[in-house]
C-alpha cells in the first residue's frame, strides 16, 4: 500500500516545499540549505550537494513497521565519485534525536550502497554487490518484512539478509541528503515512493522500468 510519494514535480512545490501526492496527507518534504529543485529523469528532481538535505518531518502514517512490512523506493543519480567518507542518501532514525532506524549510504571508496535497520540487539545491514555508475540514474528499492531485508538495484534483487532480531521502528523524520552526523550525497533523487507493505519483485521492477521523460 502506498502511502506517501514525492515526485518533486514542479507543480507539487510551494516555495521550498515539495508535497506528498498519494493522497494520504504525509508531510510536505521541507527543502533545506541548498537543496533545490531542477529538471529531472521525468519533469523535475530534488537535487543536492554534500552539505544540503530535504527533511520530510514525522507523522503517525510515516511511521514504518516491520509486522506488516514496509518499502522504499526512489531513483537517484550520483553526480560525484568516492570521497573518502560515508555519505548518506536517507536516513530515517527511530525517533528525533535518536538512533539509526533506517539508513542507506554510500560507500567512502566505492560507489557500493549499504542499508542498515536497527534491532532490538544494535544494528543489522546488507550491502550492495552492485555498483552505481556516476552521473546515471539508478532505481533504488529497500523491502522489509518479518523474515528479512532486501536490496534491489534497477529492478533486479541485489542482496538481502535475514533479521533475527525484531526491527526497532524508524518513526523519526526521514532526511534526503545529508543527515545530522555525516555529509550528504551530490546528485539528484526523484520519485521517492513510501509502503506500507513490502514490494513484490514485479512492483519493483514495474517502478524501475518507468520510461523517463
Amino acid at each position: 500500500m502506498l502511502i506517501a510519494h514525492w515526485t518533486f514535480d514542479a507543480g507539487t512545490v510551494d516555495g521550498r516545499r515539495a508535497a506528498d501526492t498519494a493522497g494520504a496527507a504525509a508531510p510536505a518534504a521541507e527543502l533545506m540549505e541548498g537543496a533545490k529543485i531542477v529538471p529531472g529523469r521525468d519533469g523535475e528532481a530534488l537535487a543536492l550537494g554534500e552539505h544540503d538535505r530535504a527533511v520530510i518531518p514525522a507523522a503517525p502514517q510515516l511511521v514504518l513497521s516491520q509486522i506488516f512490512g514496509f518499502s522504499l523506493a526512489f531513483f537517484v543519480r550520483v553526480d560525484e565519485g568516492p570521497t573518502g567518507e560515508w555519505r548518506s542518501l536517507l536516513y530515517k532514525p527511530v525517533a528525533e534525536n535518536d538512533a539509526r532506524g533506517l539508513g542507506l549510504w554510500l560507500y567512502p571508496d566505492a560507489m557500493r550502497l549499504r542499508v542498515q535497520l536497527f534491532t532490538v540487539k544494535g544494528p543489522d545491514y546488507v550491502d550492495s554487490t552492485a555498483r552505481l555508475t556516476v552521473g546515471e540514474w539508478a532505481h533504488l528499492a529497500f523491502v522489509v518484512d518479518t523474515r528479512g531485508m532486501v536490496l534491489h538495484v534497477d529492478g533486479e534483487q541485489d542482496a538481502a539478509a535475514p533479521l533475527e532480531h525484531p526491527v526497532v521502528t524508524p518513526a523519526g523524520p526521514i532526511y534526503l541528503g545529508r543527515e545530522p552526523a555525516k555529509p550528504g550525497f551530490g546528485g539528484l533523487i526523484d520519485d521517492l515512493r513510501v509502503y506500507a507493505s513490502p514490494l513484490v519483485p514485479e512492483a519493483v521492477r514495474t517502478l524501475a522500468d518507468q520510461p523517463s521523460g
